[in-house]
């Protein structure tokens, strides 16, 4: 389709454009209106003003800001927070909520800042207490949580290629010898929910520093207890098990283990009696045994499993031996047999696979391998304020969408972005949504769960206690 630009037929000096298109001619031309592509963000900012977590962040920021001319916290906060919102991936990225005219109406703000602004802020905040100042505000969330949580943790490698505060070379699976950053993340089981995060250089593994990550995850929570901790091959380390086993009020613990040779004689010296369910091709059987591999304390309950693959030819298979091939997997756990047999166990551990769902929504959709800058502190808070506008937003999304999880980048285009125009008459103001049909019918009944959760849950107190109000009315 070809489409020419034609002379306008208005007096000079209008700025008005006319095209010709395969529609018939038309005109193009600036407007003064208040519009926006984000027409979702008024629900959004019901919400979030109900909670009351940014009011909070800003009242109890750790660093007071004296100069007249300085830009209010509440407004540096909301910046950056619907900049990840939206799809920022860097702290340019703010200058696209600039130049909207609704952002600051719908939000309270004098101003959308700079990203020089927002860095400067999360600069001048030390690490310590900028992680319990984002945990202290974020205490109302964890009411979302099963009274007994199961903790999924994992780490993650983000490569960085300029020279940022905390970047080294360690573990990288993708770009070999690259500096990195290598967080840890526990996520709460059938939630999606990010609870606890640990900023880490790149030269660490897995296990590093999770004793104290666990600990501070723990105090965040709050009165919930964590009920189980389950972890990839990196967790299952002597000090971490040790840990869980020396205090019997503390959680237990479910590691896959790595298939090393010490793991595998111990498979093998199992009798064949012992392994449960068909030896058939594509069907898992499962083994366990008591264990103390090189370098364990004691003796402990590993679960093992294995599923036939296939057999190799009888022609082939030689004079001496009968091979078969299997996929096999091994599990440590401090679970005893009446709370899961060995079936459980690794039907408990497969559940974890959704949790690897959250890393890659985290990494693809929400920019968590972006928002660095040189310096370490700036890296680590901005991380922390992601993933609670990562959370606050899985939360909303679940009033909008009961019925299952919408990662980002679909709840983005069905509940975020759409265009729409503010306009304000007398003292009412209305954001005209440019929506119809089907697509209409769906966020008129999500609207009408928000508002309904809005009016049944108490409104955010000025100085609240720490763990109100809670969100726990939010489905399920």
């Amino acid at each position: 389709m070809q489409t020419e630009a034609i002379q306008s037929d208005h007096p000079a000096g209008e700025e008005d454009f006319a095209f010709r298109t395969a529609g018939g001619t038309v005109a193009l031309r600036a407007t003064d209106d208040a519009l926006t592509p984000y027409g979702g963000l008024v629900p959004w900012a019901a919400f979030i003003r109900h909670t009351g977590i940014v009011e909070r962040l800003a009242e109890t920021c750790p660093v007071k800001r004296t100069s007249p001319n300085a830009k209010p916290v509440h407004d540096i906060l909301h910046s950056f927070l619907l900049t990840a919102l939206v799809d920022g991936r860097r702290f340019a990225h703010v200058e696209r909520l600039r130049e909207d005219p609704t952002v600051t109406e719908l939000f309270g703000l004098r101003s959308v800042v700079g990203d020089d602004t927002i860095k400067r802020l999360f600069d001048s905040i030390e690490e310590t207490a900028g992680a319990a100042w984002v945990g202290q505000a974020a205490a109302p969330i964890w009411g979302a949580l099963p009274e007994q949580p199961i903790l999924d943790w994992d780490s993650t490698v983000q490569t960085k290629f300029g020279h940022q505060e905390g970047a080294e070379v360690g573990y990288n699976p993708v770009k070999p010898g690259r500096r990195s950053f290598h967080p840890l993340v526990a996520v709460g089981a059938g939630t999606r929910l990010c609870a606890a995060f640990r900023f880490r250089s790149g030269d660490t593994v897995t296990a590093t520093q999770w004793q104290s990550a666990m600990e501070d995850a723990q105090a965040t929570l709050g009165g919930r207890k964590v009920w189980l901790n389950r972890g990839d091959l990196g967790l299952g380390h002597e000090a971490i098990m040790a840990w869980h086993e020396a205090v019997p009020e503390r959680p237990r613990y479910l590691f896959k283990l790595r298939l090393t040779t010490n793991v595998r004689r111990a498979l093998h010296a199992l009798p064949e009696t012992a392994w449960q369910g068909p030896a058939k091709a594509g069907v898992w059987q499962v083994a366990e045994g008591r264990v103390r591999l090189p370098g364990w304390s004691a003796e402990r309950r590993v679960v093992f499993a294995r599923k036939l693959q296939g057999e190799t030819p009888a022609l082939a298979q030689g004079q001496f031996w009968h091979q078969v091939k299997h996929e096999l997997a091994a599990y440590v756990t401090n679970l005893g047999e009446p709370a899961a047999n060995a079936w459980q166990v690794q039907a408990l551990y497969r559940e974890r696979a959704d949790a690897e769902n959250v890393f890659d929504e985290l990494k693809n959709q929400w920019g968590f391998n972006g928002f660095c800058a040189r310096s370490r502190r700036v890296s680590a808070l901005a991380a922390r304020l992601l993933l609670l506008v990562y959370n606050l937003w899985s939360l909303f999304v679940r009033l909008l969408e009961p019925a299952r999880h919408v990662e980002a980048a679909g709840s983005r285009r069905w509940f975020l972005v759409i265009a729409a125009r503010l306009v304000e008459s007398g003292r009412q103001k209305t954001l005209q949504v440019s929506v119809q049909g089907r697509w209409w019918e769906q966020l008129k009944a999500g609207y009408t769960r928000v508002a309904q959760w809005l009016a049944s849950t108490a409104p955010q107190l000025k100085h609240p206690p720490p763990l109100q109000p809670s969100i726990s009315a939010l489905p399920a």
